[in-house]
Order: structure tokens, then sequence, then C-alpha cells
């Protein structure tokens, strides 16, 4: 397989704060780059997502942040006293024995 070359202007500043990230990670800034290109061919794109970052509001900030808070329903026997299994989470559990 014969090899090519590319030429990648780049500031001084940038360019050592790769370079030192390059050598923390063991890796030579070709090596690095190699993979960087390896992922675009596999993924047949950027391996990372490019947008224009748009603040989000309070309201949208806070229904973001409730959609990954887990809803636990517990559960009850035939005389009405929550059953403590597995699923249930460990705050809740110590809440229902501890009070």
């Amino acid at each position: 397989m014969s090899l090519s070359s590319i030429t990648v202007r780049v500031d001084n500043e940038t360019k050592s704060q790769y370079e030192s990230i390059c050598a923390e990670l063991g890796l030579s800034s070709s090596a690095a780059i190699n993979t960087f290109i390896r992922a675009v061919v596999r993924q047949q794109g950027l391996p990372f997502l490019l947008n224009i970052r748009q603040e989000l509001s309070r309201e949208e900030r806070l229904k973001k942040a409730l959609e990954n808070i887990p809803i636990y329903t517990p559960k009850f026997d035939m005389e009405g006293n929550i059953i403590i299994d597995g699923d249930t989470p460990p705050s809740f559990a110590d809440w229902v024995v501890n009070g």
C-alpha cells in the first residue's frame, strides 16, 4: 500500500496542546490523525456531531433534566404492604424500612 501526505495548518498553541494530549495518550501526532481519518471513512462522515449550539431556556433545561429521572412505581402485596425486591431503588427501600 502506498502512502500519501496531508498538510494541515494550525496555530502554534493548538498544535502544542494537541501534541501534549497525544503524548499523554501514548500516540504520535501522525497516529492520532490516522485514527481520525479511519473513523471518518468507517462512519462515512465525521465521528462527532457538528451543530450550532443554541442556549436552552430554563424551562427546556428543566424538562430535559426531568426526562432523565427514573420513575419508580412501588409494588404492593394483597394487604397493601410495599414489596421490597431487587428492583426497588435503595433510597426508597431505606425510606420504607426506616421512615
